[in-house]
């Protein structure tokens, strides 16, 4: 059983917060496997009951910590392998987020995920209290809000390459980089030396990454074909869409919806509704292989 809830912030956390989310898995059988995805998004990963092991791409495994903070990523991390009952509650927050709120700079979390308290401080530690006593969603959501409005209240304003790349995020086929430097008052190599060192990416690979997660929600809510999608979105051809799930996702477009299970949980079921989730449960790794196939 794999199952997946969503909700939508509260309007003053709106800005910051794109969405809670909360997954409860029973895997007594055989382990459930996920294929991380990049991801501009930062999350909080509250391991309520049990907690995963990530079998990283190079090979390395390690069982995620309690409270567990995943930067933004350009590449997959990896495999995440879930066993017996697993109860976590996630807050998915904006690219923008790390610094409007907590004033840390979004590069300085790039590729990088670790226990969340070496950073955070006691409060997240109290936070993972409060979820913990909560029975229902709906009670975590309001712990959760409750913890993150004073940081709201006096949350700071986008820099300049911030709201730039906004513009890209917003965008199905992002901006071009001339024109945002313009928009600047920035040389383009001033810009992307900036933008690299706020966000820790650069911004063509910001939007690539932005038109990869736009790819798949499409897919997952829409129900689109990949031929359209691929048009739609500006890719060249079908084949230089599957390069760029291969990269982003480790995984051709048909295979990684499969068993991406609930990453990206915005792209899944109706919010606050109790929506299952297709999952793999599997024996070893080399089974997760799949074929170049778009469908």
């Amino acid at each position: 059983m794999h199952t997946i809830q969503t909700a939508t912030p509260d309007p003053r956390l709106a800005p910051f917060v794109l969405c809670f989310a909360q997954r409860e898995i029973s895997a007594d059988a055989s382990p459930l496997v996920q294929t991380g995805l990049a991801q501009l998004e930062h999350i909080l990963a509250f391991y309520l009951q049990g907690r995963a092991t990530m079998h990283s791409c190079s090979g390395t495994i390690a069982v995620l910590p309690r409270i567990h903070f995943v930067g933004a990523h350009t590449r997959s991390p990896g495999w995440a392998y879930f066993t017996g009952a697993v109860s976590a509650f996630g807050i998915f927050l904006k690219p923008f987020a790390s610094w409007q709120l907590f004033r840390i700079p979004p590069a300085e979390f790039a590729g990088q995920d670790f226990q969340a308290q070496d950073v955070f401080g006691p409060w997240i530690n109290k936070l993972w209290l409060r979820l913990a006593e909560r029975k229902s969603f709906r009670e975590r959501i309001q712990a959760a809000t409750e913890a993150l409005l004073p940081f709201a209240e006096y949350a700071r304003s986008l820099t300049t390459i911030m709201r730039a790349a906004q513009k890209v995020s917003e965008s199905h086929f992002g901006a071009r980089i001339q024109q945002l430097a313009r928009d600047s008052c920035m040389s383009v190599r001033t810009y992307e030396r900036k933008f690299v060192g706020e966000m820790g990416i650069s911004p063509k690979v910001f939007a690539r990454v932005r038109r990869f997660q736009i790819a798949l929600h499409q897919k997952r809510v829409l129900g689109r074909r990949w031929v359209d999608v691929a048009q739609d979105l500006g890719y060249f051809d079908q084949m230089h869409m599957v390069k760029e799930f291969r990269i982003f996702g480790g995984e051709p477009p048909t295979t990684l919806v499969e068993n991406c299970g609930d990453h990206q949980p915005w792209s899944i079921g109706v919010p606050l509704s109790l929506n299952d989730v297709t999952g793999r449960e599997v024996s070893n790794r080399s089974s997760m292989e799949g074929e170049d196939s778009l469908s």
